[in-house]
């Protein structure tokens, strides 16, 4: 008898965060996915420890090779959650929302990003690329910097679609590792088959 759907099981972490001018990050994350896909174990969100940056540099061999330094913020938050679906259409993303303290001690926004979960099985190295959204004129900037409430996504879930991204300004601010081992379960019953094909013996 064939199965009436597949599994994907993703197991991992979130590791660290290099934000160059900023400490103290927390960090917020959540999964979207299609109308046929669905949670079946594990947590559909999560929110982080807050970490911060050690007084000694991290370097890399390419921070040395641009004479470069900076300091990581280290998580090591894990990530357990398995989907289930009849249709590979609206493959899971993982929405990340990164937030710390101001110089007054004000939580505000450090950067929003969105990844596809890999579809391969296997373990991989994720670097999500963060960035947050800016004020629409100089003015609007002071403002928002004097109250403490600097521009951000009504809904987070904003940074995995493309409707409306056209029309948002928005600056690059920092990168999430992620660490995340991938296995499916099923898929070969749908006529699946995903990455290099195995030649006939």
């Amino acid at each position: 008898m064939s199965s009436s759907s597949f599994s994907l099981v993703v197991v991992g972490q979130l590791e660290s965060a290099l934000f160059p001018d900023h400490d103290s990050l927390y960090c917020k994350f959540s999964f979207v996915y299609g109308p046929d896909w669905m949670v079946v174990s594990g947590l559909e969100d999560g929110l982080t420890q807050i970490a911060k940056a050690p007084t000694f540099a991290t370097f890399s061999q390419s921070m040395y090779s641009t004479g470069t330094f900076s300091r990581t913020c280290v998580w090591n938050f894990p990530v357990d959650v398995v989907f289930k679906t009849t249709n590979p259409f609206g493959w899971p993303q993982m929405i990340v929302c990164v937030y710390g303290l101001d110089e007054f001690g004000r939580d505000v926004v450090r950067g929003y990003g969105s990844v596809r979960l890999p579809l391969q099985s296997g373990r991989h190295t994720l670097y999500v690329p963060t960035f947050v959204p800016i004020a629409t004129s100089p003015l609007n900037g002071l403002l928002s910097w004097l109250t403490g409430r600097l521009p951000e996504f009504l809904d987070s879930r904003f940074v995995s679609h493309n409707k409306g991204r056209e029309v948002t300004r928005v600056r690059s601010q920092g990168t999430i590792k992620i660490q995340l081992s991938v296995a499916t379960k099923g898929m070969d019953a749908f006529g699946l088959q995903i990455g290099p094909s195995t030649p006939p013996s």
